[in-house]
């Protein structure tokens, strides 16, 4: 009896998580920050496809309960798309896809990935094929698309989004609204902290929405916000060779402005 148990072994699965097989398959792909509940994604993360990502997502919620700083793992689909940096309506959409096909399971709205499934999804990560290159954001107007570069900004893409933000992370991540200021700020840091002078309205939303993970932020936000009236003194608008596409650099009074905000964690 022994022997026979000794051999099916390599086919029975358990519900009790196996941290080293959680650990395989997700240390390639997230990081995660217990204090603040989020998962940062790392470069490879933004080669999955969306289905792909959205489970790598779960699977960090996950890590998050076990540390402690979640009751549960359980997560509705605002908070995957605020992670993942993925459209809203496509999570739900995928969520809804995955569950039919036995990946996710679901209570009252909200999604996790049970413990068994882990040794299925570890063959499937290991093996994965990432030579396709790496999502990237459409901004789409009525039927057309364009495909956009981010080139200029994919140092800062590739590092940790609290080394960008620094002490105005929460102010950035938090704080709904305040397109203008955020702009000016990211403006600011990114050239102070990577030696890039001036951002498109384009790379601005990149990194509001897919690095610092902000969800439901469009580029016609942020044109919006820097094109209102009274905030050409803040701003220098440099045009590039792109019709219509504009570097966005602060002026004297923009870093003024910005340096006399109060934005950090606990001031008022």
């Amino acid at each position: 009896m022994k022997n026979i148990k000794q051999k099916l072994s390599e086919v029975i699965v358990s519900e009790e998580l196996n941290v080293d097989i959680l650990l395989d398959i997700i240390r390639k792909f997230i990081k995660v920050n217990p204090e603040k509940h989020l998962i940062i994604p790392l470069n490879d993360f933004f080669r999955l496809k969306n289905k792909d990502a959205i489970l790598m997502v779960l699977l960090g919620f996950k890590v998050l309960k076990e540390w402690g700083t979640r009751e549960t793992e359980l997560v509705g689909p605002k908070d995957v798309a605020l992670n993942s940096g993925i459209n809203l309506s496509t999570v739900k959409n995928a969520l809804r896809e995955l569950e039919r096909e036995k990946q996710v399971v679901s209570t009252k709205g909200k999604y996790s990935i049970p413990n068994f499934l882990l040794y299925i999804l570890k063959d499937k990560f290991v093996t994965l094929n990432l030579e396709e290159p790496p999502r990237k954001t459409v901004e789409r107007k009525g039927k057309r698309s364009e495909q956009l570069d981010f080139s200029r900004i994919n140092k800062i893409l590739e590092k940790n989004p609290e080394e960008l933000a620094g002490d105005f992370y929460e102010f950035l991540t938090s704080i709904r609204g305040e397109y203008f200021k955020k702009s000016l700020l990211l403006i600011k840091l990114v050239k102070e902290k990577f030696g890039i002078d001036g951002l498109t309205t384009a790379e601005i939303t990149k990194i509001l929405r897919d690095h610092l993970r902000i969800s439901m932020i469009h580029q016609s936000n942020i044109s919006t916000a820097l094109g209102a009236q009274g905030t050409s003194k803040y701003l220098l608008k440099q045009p590039t060779n792109k019709k219509k596409v504009f570097i966005y650099k602060l002026t004297k009074l923009g870093g003024d402005f910005i340096n006399n905000m109060n934005l950090r964690l606990g001031k008022k």
